[in-house]
């Protein structure tokens, strides 16, 4: 698997503005939480959260109610013991008072390692589990590909 990296992103529509009062429960973790994933074992990349907004804004997407991450890591499997644990996990348990868990989506694909996915990627990502569901191109933590062979 050490040619190959996995790539995630998720997206989800928030209540309210994230600059609203009761967004603050979230938005007081954000940097917390990119902090400890930065430090996760096996954490590989994820662009600034400034170029994040930049993108959705560009995009015609409004980032204070859309929030949208994208990183990469080593495996599912590091990916899960961050996604499921610590700081994340108590975000993750709160997040229906934060976000509408109808919007709520996510992607992981494998991509060779030291590529750095695009806002647009991990969108049409995002955009191909909604429309197939998982598939070798874009799966979920409850279906899984494998890294693809190397020829």
């Amino acid at each position: 698997m050490g040619d190959f990296h996995l790539a995630q992103a998720n997206i989800t529509t928030g209540r309210w503005p994230f600059d609203h009062w009761r967004m603050r429960g979230f938005t007081s973790r954000v940097d917390a939480i990119n902090d400890l994933a930065q430090r996760a074992p096996g954490f590989v990349w994820r662009p600034t959260s400034e170029r994040m907004m930049e993108d959705l804004r560009r995009l015609g997407r409004d980032p204070m109610l859309e929030a949208f991450n994208l990183s990469v890591w080593e495996s599912v499997e590091s990916l899960w013991a961050f996604t499921f644990g610590g700081l994340h996990l108590e975000a993750v348990k709160r997040s229906a008072k934060w976000f509408d868990p109808d919007t709520a989506l996510d992607v992981m694909w494998w991509v060779p390692a030291g590529h750095q996915p695009t806002t647009e990627e991990g969108l049409a990502k995002l955009d191909l589990v909604r429309r197939e569901g998982p598939t070798p191109e874009g799966f979920t933590f409850r279906r899984r590909f494998p890294a693809p062979e190397l020829l």
